[in-house]
């Protein structure tokens, strides 16, 4: 018997096409571990597949929002230490798999397998908001939040055509148009980098790189160097807001005034007028609401990585 063991969790809702690289990842790991496969199609059944893991390795068959809910279930239901943080693999299986481009995991189920059984275990960093939502790829507010509802539909229609990305930079474009920002007063560990009196697109704070299918946020963030990257946009001209959604799918948006870019372990957020606002936390849209406040959490868990990938601590940069 192998001394090596793998879970793999997979979405019962996958389709056949998921099914045949699942099977083709299965026999790939099975060559050299034993291997278990639990399809879950709820957090009940989620969570009783990760009860019942013994010593296996959870492996991840799925996109952000796969690696978000093992995650969540992982730091929020066990006590561990950082002697025994959980080991995860990654199979990159969604839509948009932003998390996997910023670890460096490739799509191709055969080459992201070979990293589960050889890469080298790195830790990864998470994000936790004040009510302990745990987000493991970006959350944001503003504009981001106003694309990913507008999305919605949209990727649900390109979706069936293998066109899902699309749909939020399309809702982003929407979202420019419609909606002139907000006023916002916000704090990145403790020193105020915007008022309140200048209007907002976008604010956000970034574990991985890219948001909406390959939208490059923070192209510079590393999820395990121990620093989160925080983007403020601010909002000028319906022109200049349409010209950050589409700048955003590219990833400079150096280029366009009125964008700051810092990095930080701790953000704190609230309207400045009482008005609500919306926020997307991990492709997930969440209630509204009139202050919000986000704190990296260093090494949560480990993950297999590619050799190249290993990320080191950055050295703590000034908020600017």
């Amino acid at each position: 018997m192998s001394e090596r063991e793998f879970l793999m969790i997979v979405n019962e809702e996958a389709g056949t096409s998921d099914e045949q690289r699942v099977e083709q990842v299965r026999r790939l790991l099975a060559a050299q571990a034993d291997v278990k496969v639990a399809r879950t199609g709820s957090i009940d059944e989620l969570q009783h597949a990760l009860d019942n893991r013994g010593s296996a390795e959870v492996v991840v068959c799925g996109g952000d929002g796969s690696l978000h809910a093992v995650v969540t279930a992982l730091c929020l239901v066990y006590e561990l230490d950082e002697d025994d943080l959980p080991a995860l693999g990654l199979i990159p299986l969604g839509t948009g798999n932003d998390f996997a481009r910023a670890a460096g995991i490739p799509e191709d189920p055969e080459e992201a397998a070979r990293i589960v059984l050889e890469g080298p275990l790195q830790p990864i960093d998470i994000i936790r908001d004040a009510d302990d939502f745990i987000v493991v790829n970006a959350v944001h507010v503003g504009t981001g939040d106003r694309a990913g509802r507008e999305a919605k539909p949209w990727k649900d229609r390109l979706g069936t055509i293998g066109l899902g990305p699309l749909g939020y930079v399309i809702g982003s474009v929407i979202a420019g148009f419609r909606k002139d920002g907000w006023k916002l007063v916000v704090e990145v560990d403790g020193e105020v980098v915007a008022d309140g009196s200048t209007r907002l697109m976008q604010v956000a704070m970034a574990n991985g790189t890219s948001i909406g299918g390959g939208a490059a946020l923070a192209p510079e963030a590393e999820p395990g160097d121990g620093r989160a990257d925080v983007v403020i946009a601010e909002s000028r001209t319906r022109l200049e807001r349409v010209q950050y959604a589409l700048h955003l799918k590219s990833g400079d948006l150096d280029r366009l005034n009125g964008v700051r870019r810092m990095t930080g372990a701790h953000v704190r957020l609230r309207s400045a007028t009482g008005s609500s606002f919306g926020v997307n936390a991990d492709g997930e849209l969440l209630d509204p609401v009139t202050e919000a406040e986000w704190t990296l959490q260093r090494a949560a868990y480990r993950l297999h990585l590619p050799e190249e990938a290993d990320s080191q601590p950055r050295a703590s940069e000034p908020v600017r």
